[in-house]
Parts: structure tokens; sequence; C-alpha cells
């Protein structure tokens, strides 16, 4: 099953650590090495903003808050290596409908965006950094081995700390919110996986999941699940993408009466191995993305190989096309799935509404950044 670059921005002159498409507008955010964080329309590819000047170190991660507060409906998380958590958000009075179009001589006016609250509390680089499901709360995590929990006021100007999570014992690499619940998933160099819940008001280590051989560099929810049900995957060093589901919860559960074998606190969930995906790579594999559209997996790593899975049945894998050297020589960093916008939809019709569109199963695209700089887009020709 073939798969196409159907479009390259060559964004910056060193890495892309991490991309992030918002989850209702066509605005793709970019975490580089220069201390910057870059907004780019998914209608046009141009750039329509830059972030900077409050990052003393390279931003690693970005994360758009999927509700919005009074100020905007465009609110951003950048985690850096200084050690700080930023947050930023639009003016809503500079939201254009457009999202980047350009005019005749082909130049993009950048939006101002307002630099309005710093995080700081973590000893050393920040990671990763998400906001939960409704946006209530923010995590982010450290190679100081905590996780730290943040909840913003409605304006998203001041944040508290909720609570510093220090279960790990070795850098934390990244963290990920389920998609329908206030449950956390964090991945550590210490080889596992972590969940962690709310209980009388103090988050709690509610499951671990053991299994991988090396570090685990990023992990990914399940977004079609329906609610109740939990599967996470995850890549590691050793190599492998694994599939993990929940299979029993108790405490403040739906399904307290189902007894758990991982222990016998008020809140626990047991999580088993459902699947290794079918071995592609030969080195470190950086970043998984679970559609939450189509239901398939991505991969990408250090060897340079972009790798797309479909499930066959519930446990049962297969590749369903892949790329070698899908930024040349260089590593690849991060995948994430996206829908598709205008510019990279040609099946959209005149009087299609993004409403329309989003209907379209199979309008989607994965975006990859690696340390070449660029930023890459791909299209899968699926089967019927």
């Amino acid at each position: 099953m073939p798969i196409k670059q159907i479009h390259s921005i060559p964004a910056h002159v060193d890495r892309i650590w991490n991309l992030a498409p918002h989850p209702r507008l066509p605005l793709l955010a970019a975490a580089t090495s220069d201390k910057s964080a870059q907004i780019y329309s998914l209608n046009t590819y141009f750039p329509v903003a830059q972030l900077d000047g409050n990052h003393k170190r390279s931003i690693r991660s970005v994360s758009w808050k999927p509700s919005s507060g009074l100020k905007s409906e465009a609110v951003l998380a950048t985690a850096s290596f200084d050690g700080s958590v930023g947050i930023w958000i639009r003016d809503s009075d500079q939201h254009s409908p457009n999202f980047g179009s350009t005019g005749e001589s082909g130049n993009v006016g950048l939006e101002e965006w307002e630099f309005v609250a710093a995080l700081e509390g973590h000893e050393n680089e920040v990671k990763c950094v998400d906001w939960s499901c409704e946006g209530t709360y923010l995590a982010s995590c450290s190679r100081d081995k905590s996780v730290w929990i943040w909840e913003a006021d409605e304006d998203n100007e001041e944040f508290e700390c909720l609570a510093v999570l220090q279960d790990h014992t070795q850098d934390v690499k990244h963290v990920a919110w389920h998609p329908n619940e206030d449950l956390l998933a964090s991945a550590s160099y210490d080889d596992t996986i972590r969940l962690w819940r709310e209980d009388d008001d103090d988050w709690v280590c509610s499951g671990e999941i053991i299994g991988h051989r090396s570090t685990v560099w990023c992990i990914d929810f399940d977004k079609t699940t329906t609610k109740g049900k939990a599967r996470l995957v995850s890549c590691s060093a050793d190599e492998t993408v694994r599939v993990w589901s929940r299979e029993s919860m108790t405490g403040n559960t739906a399904t307290r009466d189902i007894p758990s074998t991982f222990r016998s606190d008020p809140i626990s969930e047991n999580w088993q191995q459902e699947a290794i995906l079918p071995q592609r790579h030969s080195g470190p594999i950086y970043a998984v993305s679970w559609s939450g559209q189509s239901g398939r997996i991505v991969s990408v790593g250090a060897d340079g190989l972009l790798v797309v899975y479909q499930e066959v049945k519930t446990g049962e894998w297969t590749v369903i096309a892949e790329e070698e050297d899908a930024h040349s020589v260089f590593e690849i960093n991060t995948a994430v799935w996206s829908k598709k916008w205008k510019s990279t939809s040609p099946h959209r019709e005149e009087g299609d509404t993004e409403k329309d569109e989003s209907k379209k199963g199979e309008e989607e695209i994965i975006i990859t950044g690696g340390d070449d700089g660029n930023i890459n887009i791909w299209e899968v020709t699926f089967q019927k």
C-alpha cells in the first residue's frame, strides 16, 4: 500500500523536536531547537506565527489546549530544555478565517501572540507537555524524574501546581492524557509506563506497565475506543511498538466491582500487553501516534523509517505502508496524524463545509519532523 510525500516545509536550519496539529483549527505547531515554536497554516503550509524570545533553550514539546479560555480559541503550551513551560495566547482580534492564506506577493503577515505565563519548578529539562481532554489540567515531565500537574484559571494566565509525581526512577520522556478521562500516562527512561489519577484531591499512581526492555520514548492513547475502555500504544529504544489494554479497574471507576490483580489500593488499574506490532525498525523508535480517525498507528525513529500499521483484528496488526529515509539520512523525531484541510484534500468540492469534510473517513495525513529541520506531509492510499 503506497505512501506518498505530498509536501515538505523547510521549516528550520536545525531539528524539529515535536509537532502538534490543533484539534479544531487548521494550525500546526512545531517545537524546534532554535528556542522558538513556529505555527503553520494547514491550509497553505505557510507560517502564521513565530513564538520566541521567552525560552532560553530548545523547545522540546508543544500542546494545544482543546477547550479555549475567555481570551482566545488558540492557547499553546511549550516545554523547554530551560526547565520551564510557557503559555501563549493568540489575541482573538487577530483571528483570520483564512489561516495563512497569501496575497499576490505570496507573503504572509505573522500574527502576534502573547506570552502570558511561565510555569517554573522543574529542576531540569522539560521533555513533554500535554493538556487533558477538557483542558482542565496541564501535565509536564522532566529529566528531573518528575511529572507535574497544573491547573489554570479561566484566562490561562495563573496556574496552580496540583501535584508533583515522583514515582519514576529515571528521566521522564513523555506524558499523554486519555481522550475522554482525566487519566494521565507517563513514559520513562526507567523502561516503564505509569498511569495517574486523582483520588480525594491527591494524584496517585493507579497502574504501572512493565514490558519494554529499554527507554520508553513515546506513548499515545487509542482515541477510537468507547467510554470506559482504554488502550495505549508505546514505542521504545528496544525497537518495538506495543499495544496495551486496560483489563480491570477498582476504586473510583465505573467497574469498581471488578477486582484488580494489580494492587489493593482504592484506585487501581490492571493493564496487559495486547500486541507487539510487526518489527520493522532497526534503531530506537522515538514517536508513535494513534489516529482518532482511521484507528491506524504510525511510528518513526532513529533509522529514518516511517511505518504505518493497521489492526486486522483485536491484538493482530499488519504493516500497510512504510517509507525508508523519510527525511533523507536524518533521524525522525516526531510523527502525528492530522485531518486534511483545504490544500491537502483533493476531494474537497466547492460548497463543502469543514463539517462535511470531517465526515470523510479517510481524509487524513501524516506529518513528520526530523533532524533536517523539515516538516514533511504524507498521504497513504488506503484500500477500500
